[in-house]
């Protein structure tokens, strides 16, 4: 069983979250965090159960690029969480479907990005609480902890880093449905 911490935002919501074990499992950590906030449990599996259950579907998590979002998605489904997968080019379209979408266990497996030494780089998180009317975002972030943040499609962690870094999601993100 995966131990999970909790954490209950300013919105009086509690969630469980998870700290990724290496730099590149934040993909099977925010399966992890999904399926514990859809079933308000800790979830049996682990990071190396949920990097095998990727291994069934097309581009798997691997060691160097981590996760594709199509392919957890997949690996959601096969944990029993019902997900859908949509993109959007447009910020206030990301911003209405999070609104509109996540929900108190229905949370979303979201993808954003980072310029790192002129690459960049990719990172999941989950959106547990979305109002973009208040512009208010509960992120449940495997790397950085939890946040709560504004400015969604931008989304600047808070952490102990000198230059912390500036993600925008890229607007792929998995809904529970």
């Amino acid at each position: 069983m995966t131990a999970m911490t909790s954490f209950t935002d300013r919105h009086n919501r509690t969630y469980k979250t998870y700290q990724q074990k290496t730099q590149v499992t934040c993909g099977p950590a925010c399966c992890l965090i999904m399926w514990a906030n859809v079933y308000h449990a800790d979830p049996i599996a682990d990071e190396g159960g949920v990097i095998g259950l990727s291994k069934a579907y097309p581009k798997p998590w691997n060691a160097s690029t981590g996760a594709e979002i199509n392919n957890l998605s997949g690996v959601l489904r096969s944990m029993a969480v019902p997900n859908q997968v949509e993109t959007y080019s447009a910020t206030g379209d990301l911003r209405a479907a999070l609104h509109q979408r996540v929900h108190y266990g229905k949370p979303a497996l979201a993808f954003a990005e980072w310029e790192v030494d002129a690459a960049v780089v990719g990172h999941f998180v989950v959106v547990g609480y979305a109002d973009a009317r208040a512009d208010q975002w509960t992120i449940l972030d495997p790397m950085n902890g939890p946040q709560e943040t504004t400015g969604i499609p931008a989304y600047y962690p808070i952490t102990d880093d000198a230059d912390p870094p500036v993600l925008r999601f890229t607007g792929a993100v998995a809904f529970v449905i």
